[in-house]
């Protein structure tokens, strides 16, 4: 056989054998930095935010993926949530370790930017549509790692106007951080947060509150002093239960790893169902889709859980399978689901601003 063509043959081999299928339906890096949230249009276009190049960030895409338009702040910070407008984007940041809050137009414009000072230190903003034209904004610590500075909740109602209709800053003794916002029909608005535990250790909780940021209660979700938790994503199911995803930590034969776990709430009865999910991981976002299939990403190497309403687990699509969650340069900080039914993620990869979409029905075998 010609030296060169059996060469060329086992290349061809190693090649087929090593090569990842990431079954991506579609994927892009923008430069250096993270996509935090995402969001898609009704006309199936989507819209990022985050950071790149260390200045806050917002990316459109038409449905085809092109870009239609961005814009990059002049100040260093973050964008880490979005509401969509009529023409336009309302964003919640931090700027400097304050709460900013800015309406971005569809064509890339700056429409208004406002920055709030507080007592305390902001490390996220997100944001929720309370309905009748008012928009809620909640500042308070990152739920990343504990702080030493002084934290608390910043509570900002305003409208697409920008104009500020109430203001409520709730300054805490000990560490608190609220990382994901609900409302429901009535008004009353859901965090989860993520509070100082014992020691070094976090604790997860989610909390109640009416439309005069009142909290009605708090729940606890782990009551271990032994093992720190922290709630991140949150989401109200079609049974108005709450659904919490974040993460755990568990004891596991090398010692003890965070976890991704599943929590549904059920405030009714004051019970709730926890489920724990991926090894060294934790959940970013929850979302149940119109099927009432319960979807939760994995930070890290973007894995993702699919549950029925009970919480068992009926698929998981490992999106890179040669991907080690222990050691990866991949992360995926929020997902939506799209209009043919495929989760599209936001978040870094290899420090890129990173958007990917895939189908929730390429599962994996494992």
């Amino acid at each position: 056989m010609n030296r060169a063509f059996f060469i060329l043959i086992i290349s061809t081999l190693f090649y087929g054998c090593s090569k990842v299928n990431e079954k991506n339906l579609w994927e892009k890096t923008f430069g250096t930095g993270k996509a935090i949230y995402v969001k898609n249009m009704a006309d199936s276009g989507t819209v990022s935010c985050g950071v790149l190049d260390g200045k806050k960030y917002l990316l459109v895409l038409d449905q085809e993926k092109k870009k239609i338009s961005q814009f990059k702040s002049e100040d260093d910070g973050i964008y880490t949530s979005l509401l969509i407008e009529e023409g336009a984007f309302l964003t919640g940041g931090i700027s400097g370790s304050r709460m900013n809050l800015s309406k971005i137009g569809i064509n890339g414009d700056l429409l208004w930017d406002t920055v709030f000072t507080t007592t305390f230190d902001i490390g996220h903003t997100s944001l929720c549509n309370i309905g009748n034209g008012e928009f809620l904004a909640v500042g308070s610590a990152s739920a990343d790692s504990l702080t030493s500075s002084s934290t608390g909740l910043c509570f900002v109602l305003f409208n697409s106007s920008g104009d500020i209709i109430s203001r409520d800053d709730k300054p805490e003794i000990a560490y608190i951080a609220a990382n994901d916002i609900v409302a429901d029909n009535s008004g009353n608005l859901y965090l989860a947060l993520t509070r100082q535990g014992t020691g070094i250790k976090q604790k997860a909780t989610v909390a109640k509150y009416n439309n005069q940021f009142q909290k009605l209660w708090e729940k606890e979700l782990y009551n271990n002093p032994a093992f720190g938790a922290a709630s991140l994503g949150l989401a109200v199911d079609n049974s108005d239960n709450l659904l919490i995803t974040g993460r755990t930590e568990l004891q596991v034969s090398s010692g003890i790893e965070d976890n991704t776990f599943v929590i549904k709430y059920m405030p009714g009865s004051d019970s709730l169902t926890k489920k724990y999910l991926e090894y060294a991981n934790s959940g970013s976002s929850v979302i149940q889709d119109g099927t009432g299939q319960i979807i939760i990403l994995n930070m890290r190497c973007l894995i993702i859980n699919i549950l029925d309403q009970d919480l068992n687990v009926t698929g998981i699509i490992r999106t890179y399978s040669s991907c080690d969650s222990q050691n990866t340069d991949t992360f995926g900080y929020s997902m939506d689901i799209t209009g043919d039914g495929d989760a599209v993620i936001a978040g870094s990869r290899g420090n890129n601003y990173y958007l990917a979409i895939k189908s929730l029905q390429e599962l994996s075998p494992v």
